[in-house]
């Protein structure tokens, strides 16, 4: 697939099928995936694919959790949206504000989707040690993209979502995780419902002006 291609379809999905990776299609995509840049080629990430009933049993597990109202507690500092600079928050206000309009209003929709893990048959938990610098943080990010456009180039859809790692204890025990390992992201690889309506292909949030953004020097 041509790159503008993957990169313009490289979109969220809020519901997948029940249709399984191919566990070698998996494994081609995160050992491609290692060739992401890192500080002094430090490569602090690790991968931890939860398939099958592991996955089941996670998900179930942390329904509960949510169901009997239980603070999510991500191992990444959580922050309420007030508490973050203002530059950032006007662009969550704007979403915000504008999914009830997206979801027709039927925002248990899109709940319902995050509580159960948006139906992802196959989950990548990303880590890197807790003894890590800010820079970690930065290198696990590349190496997320790089995950998630290696997959959609493989024509799977994909979910980036800090809400699959709330009850990080949880994905340590079904992941097999070591506590030395910070949980920083989850990813839900695997094929898009084409007929669920949280899958609306109008809730595409804008992005801010290029010029807020951009500034040349010279």
């Amino acid at each position: 697939m041509e790159f503008n291609d993957v990169y313009d379809q490289e979109r969220v999905t809020r519901k997948f099928t029940n249709r399984k990776v191919n566990e070698k299609l998996l494994a081609k995509i995160i050992k491609k995936a290692q060739q992401s840049p890192s500080l002094l080629n430090s490569q602090p990430w690790k991968a931890y694919v939860l398939t099958g009933e592991p996955l089941k049993c996670l998900k179930k597990d942390v329904k509960k959790q949510i169901d009997d109202g239980a603070e999510p507690h991500e191992d990444f500092a959580r922050m309420q949206s007030l508490q973050w600079d203002a530059y950032p928050s006007q662009s969550m206000a704007v979403v915000g504000a504008s999914q009830p309009y997206f979801f027709h209003n039927k925002m248990d929709l899109f709940k319902n989707s995050n509580d159960t893990m948006f139906n992802a048959q196959d989950v990548v938990f990303l880590t890197i040690p807790k003894a890590s610098p800010a820079w970690s943080v930065f290198d696990l990010g590349i190496f997320s993209q790089s995950i998630m456009l290696l997959a959609v180039d493989e024509g799977l859809a994909v979910m980036p979502a800090h809400s699959m790692v709330s009850f990080p204890e949880l994905v340590r025990k079904y992941a097999e995780i070591p506590n030395s390992e910070i949980v920083g992201m989850a990813i839900g690889l695997g094929y898009k419902d084409k007929t669920a309506e949280v899958n609306d292909p109008k809730f595409i949030p804008d992005r801010l002006p290029f010029e807020k953004i951009y500034k040349l020097v010279k």
